[in-house]
């Protein structure tokens, strides 16, 4: 993936949370986005981008600078704390999960790989939202203990239950086998066969990745859009992306099919558009709704370095 490449993932993923902020927690059927809106239910001006993109911003930045966990949570501090990382310099829908690591990080000192809350209860999306840079971090690691111990930590420092951990490690290996040029469709097919061999030696987690099977069923792509959930449940937005990116090959048009789903919007479009992205990183998102959303000169400080060191010549 060139570094241009890049740059078109990571801004399709800021766009898509954009587009779908106004109208998050909104019951499908309520509304019909055909473009970049404002306020409704944030009350955020147009273009504005929510905790997937800052937390994402943080985790560009934290690579960028080869910092540690520690530097990681320090970054979530100052977002949720201060504004940093964010379109407006306001910091605005919060996760619960993530707040409570972030508080167990700076008020109780718990160390960072153990900040992540282990309920079932929790798992939300949180670190799913924010997770797809690594997929190109970790483009050329081989083995697959070594890219689920990295993904295993990035998730824990938020999420902790077994469930959000497996989720996290099912979308980087299908966001890294479409860079490898597979098509989605082979993309689920070899993770699926992946995973058997995982839960072979990781047994712990073959309940979990059982949570997820729904994912690889022949006729997952077929079914209605009622039988898909686009809540922030991890589960529900993992299938919901791809249920999506499965069935629009047109970014912009998957994009807003994804927001169009409703309830999560704003995580369910980032993480569908990652995934479409990843598939045809040559696509870009319209240019006016790029124009619209905001603070390019943050966007662009956290992205093109991350871009320039993980790009390749073609």
């Amino acid at each position: 993936m060139t570094a241009q490449e890049i740059l078109n993932v990571l801004r399709a993923a800021v766009v898509a949370d954009a587009l779908g902020v106004p109208v998050e927690m909104k019951a499908r059927g309520t509304f019909q986005l055909t473009g970049m809106t404002g306020h409704g239910s944030w009350d955020q001006p147009t273009g504005s981008w929510s905790d997937d993109s800052s937390m994402t911003l943080c985790l560009l930045a934290n690579i960028n600078e080869q910092g540690s966990y520690a530097d990681l949570m320090d970054k979530f501090e100052r977002y949720m704390m201060t504004g940093a990382y964010t379109p407006t310099g306001t910091t605005f829908d919060v996760g619960r999960t993530c707040a409570h690591a972030v508080r167990q990080y700076v008020i109780n000192h718990i160390e960072p790989l153990h900040c992540g809350d282990t309920a079932e209860n929790a798992n939300g999306n949180g670190a799913l939202m924010r997770i797809a840079p690594l997929a190109l971090v970790l483009k050329n690691e081989d083995n697959q203990d070594n890219r689920f111990a990295v993904i295993h930590n990035y998730t824990v420092v938020t999420h902790g239950h077994l469930r959000a951990i497996m989720g996290s490690f099912i979308y980087i290996e299908l966001l890294r086998d479409l860079m490898m040029g597979m098509s989605l469709r082979q993309a689920l097919s070899h993770v699926q066969e992946a995973l058997i061999t995982f839960v072979a030696t990781h047994e712990k987690f073959a309940s979990e990745a059982a949570t997820y099977q729904r994912l690889f069923t022949p006729r997952f792509q077929q079914l209605p859009a009622t039988a898909i959930r686009s809540t922030g449940y991890v589960v529900d937005t993992l299938e919901a992306a791809v249920w999506i990116a499965l069935n629009h090959h047109d970014l912009a048009t998957g994009i807003l099919a994804a927001a169009n789903l409703g309830s999560d919007s704003d995580t369910v479009a980032t993480v569908a558009a990652s995934l479409m992205a990843f598939e045809r990183p040559q696509q870009s998102v319209p240019a006016d709704w790029w124009d619209q959303t905001l603070n390019h000169e943050l966007l662009d400080h956290m992205m093109q370095p991350f871009a320039a060191k993980f790009g390749e010549e073609k």
